[in-house]
Parts: C-alpha cells; sequence; structure tokens
C-alpha cells in the first residue's frame, strides 16, 4: 500500500476514472513519478481514492486506471494467531499507514502495535478496501506510542467500557459498515454559534469536491450556486446534529466515557451524503471542519485524558 502524489511532469500519465456515490465517472488525468498499482492510494477531488484497476498492468508510462472511495480496515494480529478486526474507515490524512506505530490497553496495561502489512482487499459486496494489519512491537518497553480508540475499547476491562460501545463496535464489523467517532473533553460544551459563524464565512475556494457532493451539490447548475447549497446543508446538518445529541439521540450515540463524551454514527457510503441520516451529518460536519470549530475532535487515538 502506497500513498501516491501527484505530480505536474510525472513520468507516469494516468486516465484514472473515479466512480462517485451518484453513479457518475469523472476522469482524471493524472501524473505521478512511478507506476500506479492495484491497492494504491490517490488525492483527487479533495478526497483519498483507491485504485481498484490499471490497464496496461506494468511499467507503462501510460494508461488507465479506477478508482473507489478510499476505505481500510485495520486489523490487529496477536502472538498466538489471534486477529482483531476494527471497523471501516474512510482514509484521510491521519488513516495509518505501513509502519505506523500505535496502542492499545491490555489487562489495564498500554500495549505497542506496529502496522506490517498493506494490502488490497474485498468486502462481502465485492468492494475494493484496504486490509491493515498490525502485529506486536514491544516499543511499551521502550516508548510509548498514541493509542488506538476502536482497540483501546475493545481491550478495556468490562465496567469500562462505555454503555453500548461494544456492541455498536461489533455490529458495525460484522456489517462491514464505517464508523465516525468525534469527542468532547471532560467538562466542555459544544460552541454552537461559533460553528454557525464559521458556516457563514465559507468560501467557495475552501470546499474540497467531495464535500461539494456529499453537500449535493449540482454541478450542472451554475458554479455561483455550488456555495449557497453547501451552507444550507451544513447548517441543517448541524441543527440536526445538534437537536440528535440535545434530545432523544436516535441517529447519533453517546458515550460517556473517562468523564468526557464520545459521539458516534455508523453506516454505508450512500449514507455520507444522504441527508437524512445522522452518519451523513457526522461525515459532512467532519469533514468541513464544523465540529472541529464547536471543540468537537475526531477520534482515531485514544488520547482523551
Amino acid at each position: 500500500m502506497t500513498v501516491i502524489p501527484a505530480t505536474e511532469h510525472g513520468d507516469y500519465h494516468y486516465d484514472i476514472a473515479a466512480h462517485h456515490r451518484t453513479g457518475q465517472e469523472h476522469v482524471h488525468r493524472y501524473a505521478s513519478e512511478e507506476p500506479l498499482q492495484v491497492g494504491d492510494v490517490v488525492r483527487l477531488e479533495g478526497r483519498y481514492w483507491l485504485i481498484e484497476s490499471v490497464e496496461p498492468d506494468g511499467e507503462e508510462l501510460s494508461g488507465r486506471a479506477v478508482a473507489k472511495p478510499g476505505r481500510y480496515r485495520l486489523t490487529l494480529r496477536h502472538p498466538d494467531g489471534r486477529e482483531e478486526t476494527g471497523a471501516f474507515r474512510r482514509f484521510r490524512p491521519d488513516a495509518p499507514r505501513l509502519g505506523h506505530s500505535f496502542s492499545t490497553l491490555e489487562d489495564g496495561h498500554p500495549v505497542s502495535w506496529e502496522v506490517v502489512v498493506g494490502q488490497p482487499a474485498r468486502d462481502k459486496e465485492g468492494e475494493i478496501y484496504l486490509e491493515l494489519i498490525a502485529e506486536r512491537d514491544f516499543a511499551e518497553l521502550e516508548e510509548l506510542p498514541d493509542h488506538e480508540l476502536e482497540h483501546a475499547l475493545a481491550r478495556l476491562e468490562e465496567e469500562e467500557l462505555p454503555d453500548g460501545a461494544a456492541a455498536t463496535l461489533e455490529r458495525a464489523q460484522q456489517a462491514g459498515l464505517s464508523i465516525e467517532l468525534v469527542a468532547l473533553d471532560p467538562g466542555e460544551e459544544p460552541d454552537w454559534d461559533e460553528a454557525e459563524r464559521y458556516i457563514d464565512a465559507l468560501v467557495l475556494e475552501e470546499v474540497e469536491d467531495d464535500l461539494l457532493e456529499l453537500c449535493g451539490v449540482d454541478f450542472d447548475r451554475p458554479r455561483e450556486t455550488w456555495l449557497a447549497t453547501v451552507k444550507e446543508r451544513l447548517s441543517t446538518d448541524l441543527e440536526q446534529f445538534r437537536a440528535d445529541v440535545e434530545g432523544d439521540e436516535d441517529e447519533i450515540e453517546r458515550w460517556s466515557f473517562r468523564g468526557g463524551s464520545i459521539f458516534v454514527s455508523v453506516g454505508t457510503e450512500d449514507d455520507e451524503s444522504d441527508p437524512d441520516k445522522g452518519h451523513g451529518w457526522m461525515a459532512r460536519l467532519v469533514d468541513s471542519g464544523v465540529l472541529g470549530v464547536a471543540g468537537f475532535q475526531r477520534v482515531r487515538k485514544a488520547d482523551i485524558q
């Protein structure tokens, strides 16, 4: 698994066909310093994509590739051969890569891992994703790396587990669903007003193409209408997210964890663009930075005190 950066004058040139949620195919001209391979990750339209096929497959200087939205799943391979599989996650800049170190909790003590395998795999529906396998490296004996929340939760003592956490993580894993988590520190309250001001101040140049699509922008309409669509969608998302977490929590789960709160959504890739799904609210509000401005932290590493 390699993250291949685009270059302006690379030796290798490809037409990459990216298949969007709407079923549309967008073809991008892409140049790189090395040939693309199945399982490579590329950044197009502000989003990470996973190369599913390359033609011709070899050292040709030009060709065509097909890309699918980048997803990964992290698996812990224990020294005794046992494996623990996490939920699917969207590939973002902070996604783990080969050589990435982290720690989990085992019997209340931190243990260290390193990602040693990154390879393309297929889920039950035949869709491609990156399978990342981590093995124990015992680095905790010298220096402790960061915790990974999903696996830290899985290894906590039963009385420490947040209500419903284990069931939600297990459901996501078994169903092949994606999961999003954001956290508030102990005693912190969301700054909803600041989040609203942030949405009002957005300019189109700051909005990635992938977020435009998630917000339901019609690219056939005049460009000057796009920003209004994004702001309206994000404002409604924020309103619905707030109402849910302050109300019945029908769409967004809340876990009490070590004095703070963790908010969780689970869903499919299609749910990320659905205006009525909590997983869609979370995906858009996280990607746009709105929840970050409100004081929420996207959780991948269990560094909550």
